[in-house]
């Protein structure tokens, strides 16, 4: 049904506020960036500042997208697309700040980057690896399961699982085990966070091999943030659980290998 003038001007006088608050926050971001490169020793600090108004963003963009679809009965593929752009930079500052490798010599690596940040106690981390994570699902959940996006979105998915492992202090999750301590139940749950991160996230690529192009890599991946995942069970001396995790990995690793000797054996004949 063609949209009418009326219900087209009625809509940007509804989104007209959100705009405003949209520009202002892309002017924060530029100031924040110049911040950035007169205080590189603080650059952390900007980059989380950085962040959370790209969250914002996102935040807004969602907004005028919902508002399309109510009063327009369309999507806004323009605002959704801005949204996407941002959760990317949202992806980088947070590499910047934190690594987003995903195979990690050592988990006790992570103090090193924290203290990059190192004036955020545990809760105002979790606060933050909610707060994205939050964000991500939203986003993904307004772009829809027939967004040609959807693959993308298990990439960053991924990329996101990581970014919450390496948030946390494992050194700290080992050392203050009362539960009468500070911050105790916050970096508990941001442990319980990192294990469903990256178990979703590996269930996610093994979704996508099966549902795409059944692409080596794809299996890789899932494998590795598996792999990622049973590193922390070990490093918290969950063992039983380590074992489970290996078995499961071991039959996809299998898996990986007849998928590789299989195509060989292809190459072969085609030769």
């Amino acid at each position: 049904m063609a949209i009418s003038k009326a219900q087209k001007a009625a809509y940007n006088d509804e989104i007209k506020n959100i705009k405003t608050e949209i520009d202002t926050l892309q002017k924060n971001i530029r100031e924040t960036a110049s911040k950035r490169k007169e205080m590189p020793n603080l650059e952390g600090y900007f980059n989380i500042e950085t962040v959370y108004y790209l969250v914002k963003d996102i935040e807004y963009n969602i907004q005028i997208n919902n508002l399309s679809v109510q009063m327009l009965n369309i999507k806004n593929n323009k605002s959704l697309d801005n949204a996407k752009s941002s959760l990317s930079k949202i992806l980088q500052f947070m590499k910047e700040t934190v690594g987003d490798e995903v195979d990690r010599d050592s988990l006790k690596e992570n103090e090193e980057y924290l203290s990059r940040i190192g004036h955020f106690n545990a809760r105002q981390i979790l606060d933050l690896a909610n707060k994205i994570d939050e964000t991500f699902r939203s986003l993904r959940d307004s772009m829809g399961e027939d967004s040609k996006w959807k693959w993308l979105f298990v990439e960053f998915q991924a990329k996101l699982a990581v970014i919450n492992r390496n948030l946390l202090n494992f050194s700290d999750m080992q050392k203050y085990r009362d539960p009468r301590q500070d911050f105790f139940h916050d970096r508990r749950e941001h442990l319980h966070l990192v294990k469903d991160s990256l178990a979703e996230a590996a269930k996610q690529y093994r979704t996508k091999y099966e549902l795409s192009a059944k692409s080596r890599e794809d299996l890789k991946k899932s494998i590795d943030l598996l792999e990622a995942l049973r590193k922390v069970h070990m490093v918290m001396g969950e063992s039983s659980d380590a074992d489970k995790l290996k078995t499961t990995i071991d039959a996809a690793r299998q898996n990986l290998d007849a998928g590789d000797k299989k195509d060989d054996k292809d190459g072969k004949k085609k030769k």
